[in-house]
């Protein structure tokens, strides 16, 4: 199974899930997954820029035209895994701190509920947040 991929570099601004959602959409002609993807996308490229420091970040986009998979793939420069908040030891646990930070911090749980899969991986000078689409219609999924 051949996939089609690509593999850019973006700053790290605010503007950034634009240029990820403009190259997802370029890339992938299914316009019900193009747009599921752009959503995550956005999530994952939003959740990098705002929770860590660096300076850009690295966009990976696999297509796999004869399932319709699509995988994305989106690295910072901040090796740290931070735990959600509301876990035991996590910052602000229980604490006023902890509403503030649900209050913005939705798109892991985003990502999670319409994904096939997702996850986070470290390579021990940054990490990689990914996840997949398997390609059905919304509406065919159980």
């Amino acid at each position: 199974m051949s996939a089609q991929m690509i593999d850019i570099s973006l700053p790290s601004t605010l503007q950034a899930a634009g240029h990820a959602r403009r190259a997802l959409s370029a890339y992938v002609s299914d316009r019900d997954l193009a747009d599921e993807g752009s959503l995550l996308l956005s999530e994952a490229v939003a959740n990098a820029v705002e929770h860590t420091e660096s300076d850009r970040l690295r966009l990976v986009i696999r297509h796999y035209a004869e399932t319709g998979a699509l995988m994305c793939a989106v690295r910072d420069a901040c090796a740290e895994v931070a735990r959600p908040a509301g876990e035991a030891g996590a910052p602000g646990a229980g604490t006023v701190m902890d509403s503030a930070v649900r209050e913005s911090g939705r798109g892991l749980g985003i990502i999670d509920a319409l994904s096939a899969a997702w996850g986070i991986s470290t390579d021990g000078f940054g990490k990689w947040l990914w996840f997949c689409l398997d390609g059905t219609k919304r509406s065919d999924r159980s």
